[in-house]
């Protein structure tokens, strides 16, 4: 079997000699040799083209969408410099409103023109621009409010409303664009009657909203709603609410011989809020959203007097202006803060609280949680209100005369037409 395959073997290699050494194999020899110089000379041209297409920018044959025309093409691409980073300029900070607010310059004195010569001055309000308050003289040595003078700030002028009292003298005065409301008080006994007057109607005559019999209310207005809490008997108390455009009047709550009987209501954004009692030594502050009715509270563990509300904030006194009173701040959810001590009056507004202490008017700023004091140090000054961005305060150090002085809050801008009484 073995000699077998060496014989297919040898005819194998016996054939494959055959085949190279016959006629066909000269020629084998003579096509790779050509096919060998063409495919060279492909490859020099392609290469020329590429070259001209990607380094000198000279249009050639090459197909743009085959794979050596792109990759030229990407070659080709001119080089885009990445600029060199700049630092982004900060922009410059606005300034806090305290900043530079130099109160001594912002004070302002309430002064009447000579022809309305009026010594006795009370209970400023403002809406806009326009202040009105109380103006009287000293008659059988008593002082009569017998007039509501308007002032303007943007302007400095003034003038005498038509508006006369049937009793004695007129108190309280609050206004927006549509209503002025006042009270019109008996000098002797108390009591008197609140009256409205329709400032858009082309008849201004009072009209009386009620008889008050004991005590003189002060007032609250906001938009058609005017608020008020009054004794109705020798031991009760009840805060009313009116609605001025229908002269509809309800009562809200009621305290029956309570200290909370002699705190008073107050009005901001359509919510009422008022002190209710909660327990022997602490109250609650209770909301009442007008238009709905809904009533919610809280309590923040203290006695609670004459709370006022901004929307955010609400502020109190934990005693009736007593000369220890303290004065607190809470936004109803997160507990509540002392602000000051020994504060007699204060008022609230969407940015700060003025508050009177001593003999020195202050203010407080929500977003800082700074004191700045407000009047000079040899000025005896007590505050009369917060009313639209306008700070109110007497100048008392000398009591010849009534000197209300004003400041137009580093908040305000423009002045707000609010006007909370």
């Amino acid at each position: 079997m073995g000699k077998r395959l060496n014989k297919r073997n040898r005819r194998r290699r016996s054939s494959s000699r055959s085949f190279r050494s016959g006629n066909a194999g000269p020629i084998l020899k003579l096509l790779g040799v050509v096919f060998g110089a063409l495919a060279g000379l492909a490859l020099l041209v392609f290469g020329v083209m590429f070259v001209l297409e990607a380094f000198f920018k000279v249009d050639t044959p090459l197909d743009a969408s085959g794979i050596i025309g792109k990759f030229a093409g990407k070659i080709n691409t001119p080089l885009i410099e990445t600029p060199s980073p700049v630092p982004t300029v900060e922009p410059t900070p606005t300034p806090h409103p305290m900043e530079g607010f130099d109160p001594a310059a912002a004070q302002r004195e309430l002064i009447l023109p000579g022809e309305l010569n009026y010594p006795w001055l009370a209970d400023p309000s403002s809406y806009g621009s326009t202040v009105i308050l109380s103006a009287g003289r000293l008659a059988d040595g008593k002082v009569k409010l017998e007039r509501l003078v308007s002032y303007d700030i943007a302007t400095g002028s003034a003038s005498e409303l038509e508006v006369k009292p049937e009793n004695d003298h007129l108190l309280h005065p609050v206004f927006n664009d549509k209503w002025l409301v006042y009270f019109d008080a008996n000098y002797d006994f108390g009591g008197g009657a609140i009256r409205c007057i329709d400032r858009t109607a082309s008849s201004a005559s009072p009209r009386t909203i009620k008889t008050v019999y004991v005590g003189q209310p002060e007032l609250r207005l906001e938009n058609d709603i005017l608020t008020w809490i009054e004794r109705t008997g020798s031991e009760r108390e009840k805060i009313f609410v009116c609605d001025l455009s229908s002269g509809e009047t309800a009562v809200t709550a009621y305290f029956d011989n309570q200290a909370s009987g002699t705190s008073m209501p107050f009005i901001h954004g359509n919510k009422l809020v008022w002190a209710s009692p909660a327990s022997m030594s602490d109250s609650a502050v209770k909301t009442m959203d007008i238009g709905t009715g809904s009533v919610s509270e809280f309590r923040p563990g203290v006695f609670v007097h004459d709370p006022e509300y901004n929307g955010e904030y609400y502020a109190w006194l934990d005693s009736t202006h007593g000369e220890n009173a303290k004065l607190y701040l809470s936004d109803g959810v997160s507990g509540s803060i002392e602000i000051a001590e020994g504060v007699v009056e204060f008022g609230i507004d969407e940015d700060f609280i003025a508050y009177s202490k001593g003999l020195a008017v202050y203010m407080y700023v929500f977003d800082t949680g700074e004191t700045y004091c407000l009047t000079a140090n040899r000025e005896a000054a007590q505050l009369l209100g917060v009313s639209g961005g306008v700070i109110f305060f007497m100048d008392v150090t000398s009591r010849e005369r009534d000197i209300i002085k004003y400041m137009v809050s580093p908040f305000a801008g423009e002045l707000r037409s609010v006007n909370e009484g």
